[in-house]
């Protein structure tokens, strides 16, 4: 019974958080693309904070209660507590994504927590300064431009939960890295001062801890060089760390482009920081869109020589280099007004990551309708093309642009135009290419044609020859026949 009463307590405080009424001395700083936060200074006491600008992630307020349920005031080192955060999130509003698609985890041995935080409670609003243009699109009489203009001041407003986080000591910024289940999009990273937090240190040995991260602004290039820096701190533990080293443990296709992978800082005072930087290279052969970076520390202790060991992740958004080209256009010289031909353009995708939501527009002057094709998702190494009927209105100049627009690994919109030229010319007819006897008609004739009684004849005097010649030949047969005859009668008679 005490454990579902705990648990009312604990969903009625994170309610509570849905209203304005947050934590006293909450204020955020950023460690990435967060905001940083300043307070409300109209009204005291609302315990709320205002955010500098309308964009990246952060905290407007925040609670800590204990593992019942139950708000407390203060964190001592060992404490395990629930802490609840009320977030404004620009940045997974303009990428639309789900509530269960976004990622919360702390990166921090300060406060130790390996789970996912909790979301809920989200709602989507907007923060444009612009009250009239705000005004206009609540009502929808906003024109086009005005509602991209306002788009860009859409946020999300959720409740984040992390459950029975334990409190190492070392600080009281809890930092946190969001991330999407699409990988592609950039990790974001802020942060938020837990003032309940006693900030005092372990004084039973010494420890250390990434305090900060860096690896410069938006997502890295796959093939480019970036600069991870990292912020190490020795805790205030009464006594400082000698042999202090920094190493990383790097993923497949992901090294150093000069020096060693360990850093030997020597002594770290304690309760300082002390940065150390690495030149990282991922290989343009990087096939994920994260790098998972692990940091290793070590050092002993100068008076009690105890071994002090610690390790952080860090994860590093990459992306490959955007190689969507389009080929030449191919265009006919004229176009014979009346007819329809067409415009052709070709496209290939060299890069290593899928392009989506391909399409491509015509439009122009003396072009006829234009035209729009969506042509979908191209995977990497493919190529295609697209075709638009050119139907001119009237005789003269026709020029054009075929416009292909798409979204990159990042899910950042790109567009990229070609453009052409032709001319429109009128059917043109030439007198003298027509036949002089077209459209005239033959005489119709009925019966034996004339070449028939021609052949006729000749072959009737062809047999008239043929029978004299064979009546003479054989009368002189007959004739010589007698007159042999004549002579062997005359023989005998002598």
């Amino acid at each position: 019974m005490k454990r579902i009463l705990s648990l009312i307590a604990l969903l009625a405080l994170v309610a509570a958080l849905g209203m304005p009424v947050l934590a006293e001395d909450a204020a955020s700083d950023s460690t990435g693309t967060g905001t940083t936060q300043t307070p409300d200074t109209n009204n005291n006491n609302n315990n709320t904070t205002t955010p500098a600008t309308s964009d990246g992630v952060y905290v407007v307020g925040y609670t800590v209660t204990d593992i019942a349920g139950g708000e407390i005031t203060t964190v001592d080192v060992g404490d395990h507590v629930n802490i609840v955060l009320q977030v404004v999130d620009h940045s997974s509003a303009r990428y639309a994504v789900k509530a269960e698609e976004i990622s919360a985890r702390i990166n921090s041995s300060v406060f130790q927590y390996t789970g996912i935080g909790e979301i809920g409670q989200l709602f989507q609003s907007n923060d444009d300064p612009n009250t009239d243009r705000l005004n206009k699109v609540r009502g929808g009489q906003a024109s086009d431009q005005e509602k991209a203009d306002n788009a860009y001041y859409n946020y999300y407003s959720y409740v984040l939960l992390f459950r029975d986080v334990v409190y190492n000591g070392g600080g009281n910024t809890l930092p946190i890295n969001l991330t999407y289940l699409d990988t592609s999009k950039p990790m974001q990273q802020f942060s938020v001062q837990i003032g309940q937090c006693v900030d005092k240190d372990q004084t039973t040995s010494p420890n250390l801890l990434v305090r900060s991260s860096s690896y410069g602004e938006g997502t890295v290039m796959a093939g480019q060089e970036f600069v991870l820096s990292l912020g190490i701190y020795a805790t205030d533990a009464g006594e400082d760390l000698n042999d202090v080293i920094v190493s990383l443990t790097l993923p497949e296709n992901v090294s150093l482009s000069s020096g060693s992978l360990s850093n030997y800082m020597g002594t770290l005072p304690a309760g300082t920081t002390r940065t150390v930087t690495f030149p990282v290279l991922p290989a343009s052969g990087f096939t994920g869109t994260v790098a998972n970076i692990t940091v290793n520390l070590s050092g002993t202790g100068s008076i009690s020589g105890k071994a002090v060991t610690g390790t952080t992740a860090i994860s590093v958004p990459i992306s490959q280099p955007d190689r969507f080209e389009v080929g030449e256009m191919k265009a006919p010289a004229s176009v014979v007004l009346g007819e329809t031909t067409s415009v052709s353009l070709s496209y290939v995708n060299k890069g290593k990551n899928p392009v989506s939501n391909l399409e491509a527009r015509l439009t122009g002057t003396n072009v006829g309708a234009g035209g729009y094709q969506y042509l979908g998702n191209l995977n990497a190494g493919t190529e295609g093309s697209v075709d638009f009927d050119l139907t001119p209105d009237s005789a003269g100049a026709v020029s054009g642009t075929i416009t292909l627009s798409y979204e990159d690994a990042s899910g950042e919109v790109r567009t990229i135009t070609k453009e052409f030229a032709t001319t429109a010319e009128e059917m043109t007819f030439d007198p003298s290419m027509m036949d002089p006897n077209m459209g005239m008609e033959e005489p119709q004739t009925t019966g034996m044609p004339m070449w028939g009684w021609a052949v006729i004849a000749v072959c009737g005097v062809v047999i008239v020859v043929v029978i004299v010649v064979v009546i003479k030949r054989r009368k002189k047969k007959k004739a010589m026949a007698l007159a042999a005859l004549e002579a062997e009668d005359s023989d005998e008679d002598l």
